[in-house]
């Protein structure tokens, strides 16, 4: 404010400044500044407790909708179901893998593979044909079940309202409408007793598949080992499942502790099913976690390296042109990134997979070109800026006695840098990492684009070779369901709790990133 402004009478200035320049509005200045930029930390505080309430709101009726859910799972008899249907699925992977076996060009060998293939599949027919007429039941009590929850909760919506209205007809014509949707729950137990009459014939028939079984896999020929080794683990599992049919008991009642350990260590996430859905975070955590291992193995090194070259060894134009070419990849879209990694990676990878020199890498030749390692690869790219940045802030503040010290001693540039300024800078550089990491995390696009959306555990059969296999990630599954679901449902629900396990993941990450960046603060005093 120029004097002339505060000092014309009428004018703005002369209004604003009362008492010359120490006053604004009669107070002071700098308190003046200060509140504002308290307000707006402040905002800061209010606007993270908000989404943190949003989320909580949102997710925290999770729990009780999917413990209701499981409920109904297990007293439709839904749940006695797919204890039988899993060797049954079993079975179909074992007969998948004797049909692609008979590609063979051998007769003799193809014979055997088709009997086999018959022997397999003539022998689960009786316990199939059971279990198709129990979940056809079991699928008739859970809709009943729906009903009657559906119309219930619409039923104490009307008694509420009539509870709140003083307009007696208006009163009246609700609690006559709740009347008439009311509708009794189903017989669970009536229902139940027809599917256990049949639980000694279903488990006598899983039994006789056993026998059958081994009687024809100890006539398959050596060419199918694969099959051959499958088959006593396959035998164990049928045998567990005639053993659960037994004990199985729809009466059990399923704890809120159940949900909980379903959502969070449940190895399936299946959705928008006629039968039920499924809500375990484990394959989309697992996802998550090996294509941010991925991205932070190769993001260090290149971000680190880059960072002490350019702090400790380039001359100020190298400087000028490797920052701004670092951190112009921030600039970039990351959809965009997400076309490069479907277009020309994805086919690169691939590619380089099929040459005969490499064929002792594990997992080469890959099969999907979408995988772990090609987001992971992207997410180091869109990693490294930041990563760079934080690490070469933390050897700046290497004090510089420390590298006059070394040099006074006689070290060499390379032993100052290395055995001083690096171990000096070690905590912030580490901080560095781990806020690369919590970038990586929370990537949604590049992943949703090229990690290959498939939502299963990675095989890790394949050791090292599993990160060329498809997988799906917490982010993802947020940004390719959210739009699809209804608002207030189970599944909505379940996607708020992702966000919230994100959340807290992110948290952590930032946590151990402050812990470390506290220690550094502490050493350089």
């Amino acid at each position: 404010m120029s004097s002339s402004t505060s000092t014309t009478p009428g004018s703005l200035g002369s209004k604003l400044l009362r008492k010359g320049r120490d006053s604004v509005l009669g107070m002071d200045p700098q308190k003046i500044i200060k509140n504002f930029f308290g307000a707006n930390s402040g905002i800061t505080i209010v606007v993270l407790v908000l989404i943190m309430v949003f989320l909580l709101r949102e997710g925290a009726g999770f729990l009780g909708t999917y413990h209701q859910e499981l409920e109904v799972y297990r007293k439709a008899g839904l749940e006695f179901c797919d204890i039988a249907d899993t060797p049954l699925k079993e079975q179909q992977l074992l007969t998948s893998a004797l049909r692609r076996a008979k590609t063979t060009t051998d007769a003799a060998l193809k014979t055997a593979l088709t009997d086999a293939e018959d022997a397999f599949d003539t022998a689960i027919e009786p316990a199939a044909e059971i279990l198709l007429e129990l979940k056809t039941h079991a699928t008739e009590t859970k809709e009943l079940a729906t009903e009657h929850h559906t119309l219930e909760a619409g039923r104490q919506q009307l008694l509420e309202a009539a509870a709140g209205t003083s307009d007696a007809k208006h009163k009246a014509d609700l609690l006559k409408e709740a009347e008439l949707s009311k509708v009794d729950a189903p017989d669970y137990a009536e229902r139940i007793a027809t599917m256990l009459e049949r639980r000694g014939e279903l488990s006598q028939a899983l039994t006789d598949y056993t026998t059958a079984l081994e009687t024809a896999a100890a006539t398959l020929p050596e060419a199918v080992s694969d099959v051959k080794k499958a088959v006593p683990a396959h035998v164990a599992t049928i045998r567990k499942a005639t053993e659960n049919l037994q004990k199985w008991s729809w009466e059990e009642p399923v704890s809120y502790f159940t949900a909980v350990r379903s959502f969070l260590f449940g190895s399936a996430w299946i959705t928008n099913s006629s039968w039920h859905d499924i809500y375990g975070v484990v394959p989309l955590l697992v996802g998550s976690l090996l294509i941010s291992l991925v991205a932070l193995l190769l993001a260090t090194p290149i971000s680190i390296s880059a960072a002490i070259y350019t702090n400790q060894f380039a001359t100020d134009r190298e400087k000028e042109i490797i920052k701004p070419v670092i951190e112009f990849i921030q600039a970039i879209p990351s959809v965009v990134l997400g076309f490069i990694g479907i277009a020309v990676v994805g086919d690169l990878i691939k590619g380089i997979s099929q040459w005969e020199l490499l064929s002792w890498v594990p997992g080469f030749p890959i099969q999907e070109r979408l995988n772990i390692f090609n987001a992971g690869f992207l997410l180091a790219f869109m990693a490294v800026p930041t990563m760079f940045s934080l690490a070469e802030d933390a050897l700046n503040n290497v004090p510089r006695a420390y590298a006059e010290a070394s040099d006074a001693l006689g070290a060499t540039k390379l032993q100052t840098v290395f055995r001083v300024i690096v171990p000096a800078a070690l905590s912030g550089i580490l901080s560095a990492i781990l806020l690369g990491l919590g970038r990586v995390v929370g990537e949604t696009m590049v992943v949703l684009l090229v990690a290959g959306n498939r939502i299963a555990i990675p095989d890790f059969g394949d050791g090292v070779g599993v990160i060329f296999q498809p997988a799906h990630t917490l982010t993802g599954i947020i940004a390719q369901e959210l739009g699809e679901v209804s608002r207030g449902s189970s599944h909505w629900q379940a996607l708020f709790m992702v966000g919230i396990l994100l959340f807290l993941i992110s948290l952590a990450v930032n946590g151990c990133a402050r812990a470390i960046a506290k220690r550094f603060e502490h050493s350089k005093a």
